[in-house]
């Protein structure tokens, strides 16, 4: 049996979830550890956008990241999809080669 993939999983949200996503990832126990940080989300579609939202093309939002294995990814989005079902949150997975701790 060959070991799991890993990899980065990113969620990309509105801020207006930010604080109760940071607390799904404290809670989560396959998320070890994450990194957050506000982003601009660029797009010609406007639902959900603000006038200068839609004036500008680009929306503020808020990017987690946390390395996992894909299984755990996959859990995570089906966790994250029963909770904030309608939030329209994009998710990605991106495999890593190479991760550590440079102690």
């Amino acid at each position: 049996m060959t070991d799991a993939i890993h990899g980065i999983l990113t969620l990309v949200s509105s801020q207006a979830i930010e604080e109760d996503i940071v607390d799904f990832f404290l809670d989560n126990e396959h998320a070890h550890g994450f990194t957050s940080l506000h982003v601009r989300g660029h797009t010609s579609e406007h639902a959900g956008m603000s006038l200068i939202e839609q004036v500008t093309g680009r929306q503020q939002q808020v990017q987690f990241q946390v390395h996992v294995s894909e299984p755990q990814a996959r859990e995570i989005c089906t966790s994250l999809g029963e909770r904030f079902a309608g939030a329209g949150i994009v998710y990605w997975f991106s495999e890593t080669s190479l991760h550590g701790r440079i102690d």
